[in-house]
């Protein structure tokens, strides 16, 4: 491990929020991760899932890392993180993730490449999974895309240890659209999404309101300028209900 990883430890040997807290605070974080601190609120959402120090969490379809950088800290020397992607997510993320992992800063973190048929989790391995803006992606196809919920949704269950946790964060839309502003507009009906990932097998244990925005009408790409960062967010937990 070298220097910087080290210190990464060292700087974080409490548990709790407080340090998450210093997590958010550290000095290698960039300027762009702090910024977006402040309306993704990432210390609110990893105390509602209850990472723990010594925790395997997955950080499914992790885009640049953001949230696994601060999973990082926070599940310690002893923990580990596993950062997902698949080939089509890398054009948009291959730049943040060089930039991240620039001098092995993340030593507890795993990068993982790999595809809907076969994602390679293993069993009972995790204890919770991290889906953030990324469940709507698995409700529509289009070239270079398909991302399957029916196939991807088994493994990510039976990667989950018993009682293990997973969170989806998403951005909403109208009331009963279901599925159908997916691909368009990149939103996703939190309703469907309950009902859906419930007859998966999975237990709703709560949801939160912490990232939500009366103001979005839900008409508008998520990636439109004003909306970036601002759209209106659910936040649902579930569990693998031990047997």
């Amino acid at each position: 491990m070298n220097k910087f990883g080290v210190s990464l430890f060292l700087a974080f040997a409490a548990a709790g929020s407080s340090l998450l807290v210093a997590a958010q605070d550290f000095a290698g974080r960039s300027v762009e991760d702090k910024l977006r601190d402040a309306t993704s609120k990432p210390q609110e959402v990893i105390e509602l899932v209850g990472v723990q120090s010594g925790d395997s969490v997955l950080d499914f379809l992790g885009g640049g890392g953001y949230y696994s950088e601060l999973l990082a800290t926070v599940v310690g020397q002893q923990g580990n993180v596993v950062l997902h992607n698949n080939q089509a997510y890398m054009p948009y993320v291959k730049e943040q993730l060089t930039k991240r992992f620039n001098g092995e800063r993340l030593p507890n973190v795993t990068r993982l490449l790999t595809e809907v048929d076969d994602l390679q989790l293993g069993t009972e391995k995790f204890d919770s999974v991290f889906l953030v803006l990324g469940y709507h992606d698995m409700h529509f196809k289009d070239t270079g895309w398909d991302m399957n919920v029916d196939t991807a949704f088994p493994q990510l269950y039976r990667a989950l240890k018993p009682g293990g946790k997973l969170l989806i964060i998403d951005h909403n839309s109208a009331a009963d659209r279901g599925i159908q502003d997916a691909k368009e507009l990149h939103r996703i009906d939190k309703e469907f999404a309950k009902q859906d990932i419930q007859a998966r097998g999975f237990k709703l244990l709560l949801e939160s309101d912490i990232l939500s925005n009366s103001s979005d009408k839900y008409d508008t790409s998520v990636f439109a300028k004003e909306l970036r960062r601002k759209t209106d967010r659910f936040i649902l937990i579930f569990e693998k209900e031990r047997q």
